[in-house]
C-alpha cells in the first residue's frame, strides 16, 4: 500500500480534516492533498517529504517509521548517505573551497574599479545621444475578441499527457483486467474522491464536471476508457503512475 494511502487512512482514523491537520503541523493544504496522493515535488523533493510524514505522523500519533519506510521503498531510497539528500534537495550547501587572493592583487584590482569609475561616466557623456524616433506608421485593422473556454486547460506530470478537447464533462472507467492495484482519485480542487484498493475484475467509475486526478500503483494492471474511448494500460506491471484528464481528454500520453 502507498504512504499516501497509509496518510490519508491515518488522518481519516484520527478525524482529523485537512484543514485541521494543516494548523496543527503548520504544512500547506495543497502539499498534505499532494502527499495523500503521492505526488513529493511540490514540498521539495524526497528528504522535504520525509520529514513532513514525521510531522504528520507525530499529530496523528501515527507510526512513523512505518510511513518513513514506506516512503523509501517507493522512491528507492535506503542507504544513500544523507549528505546526498540534502544536496538533492537544496537542504543544505556543498562546500566549495576557494583560492586565497593576495594583499598585493587585490591592491591592484581596486585601481583598476576607481579608474574605471571615473572613466565611464566621461565616456558616457558623449555616447548617450538621445536617438532619432522612427516615424510612425498608422495602419487600420479589425480588432476581434476571442472570448477563452471557460474550461480550464488540462495538464498532467511529464510523460502522462491528456489530450483535451472543449466538452463539458470527464468520466473515466478504471477496469483492473491483469491484476489489484491501489488507486487514489481526487477531484480538481485536491478533494479525495476515492482511495483503496482495486481488486482483479473490479471496475471503478469517476465523473466530474473539470477535471480528475489518479494515482495509480499497478499501472500495468488496469485499462482505462477515457470519455467513451478505449485508452489501454495507462503504464507497466509495479510501475506507479499520476494522470490527470479533464473534459474532452481521450487518452494519457
Amino acid at each position: 500500500m502507498s504512504v499516501g494511502i497509509l496518510l490519508h487512512q491515518a488522518r481519516e482514523s484520527a478525524g482529523m480534516s485537512i484543514e485541521g491537520l494543516s494548523a496543527e503541523t503548520r504544512i500547506r493544504k495543497t502539499i498534505l492533498n499532494d502527499l495523500e496522493n503521492d505526488n513529493f515535488q511540490s514540498c521539495g523533493g524526497v528528504a522535504y517529504a520525509r520529514g513532513h510524514i514525521r510531522s504528520i505522523a507525530k499529530v496523528l500519533h501515527a507510526n512513523s517509521d512505518l510511513l518513513v519506510n514506506e516512503f523509501n521503498e517507493m522512491n528507492q531510497e535506503f542507504d544513500r548517505p544523507m549528505i546526498d539528500l540534502l544536496s538533492e534537495n537544496s537542504a543544505t550547501p556543498i562546500p566549495r573551497t576557494g583560492s586565497r587572493v593576495s594583499f598585493g592583487l587585490m591592491a591592484k584590482v581596486a585601481v583598476v574599479v576607481v579608474a574605471l569609475l571615473i572613466a565611464i561616466p566621461t565616456a558616457a557623456s558623449f555616447v548617450n545621444k538621445p536617438a532619432k524616433t522612427p516615424p510612425k506608421t498608422s495602419t487600420t485593422s479589425t480588432n476581434t475578441v476571442v472570448t477563452p473556454p471557460i474550461t480550464p486547460p488540462v495538464t498532467t506530470l511529464p510523460g502522462n499527457t491528456a489530450v483535451a478537447t472543449n466538452t463539458s464533462q470527464v468520466s473515466v472507467v478504471v477496469t483492473a483486467n491483469l491484476g489489484s492495484t491501489w488507486l487514489a482519485v481526487t477531484d480538481s480542487s485536491g478533494t479525495p474522491i476515492f482511495s483503496g484498493m482495486l481488486e482483479k475484475g473490479k471496475i471503478k467509475t469517476f465523473d466530474d464536471s473539470q477535471l480528475i486526478n489518479f494515482t495509480i500503483g499497478n499501472a500495468g494492471a488496469v485499462d482505462l476508457n477515457v470519455n467513451g474511448k478505449d485508452a489501454g494500460a495507462p503504464g507497466t506491471t509495479g510501475e506507479v503512475v499520476h494522470l490527470q484528464f479533464g473534459p474532452g481528454a481521450s487518452s494519457q500520453g
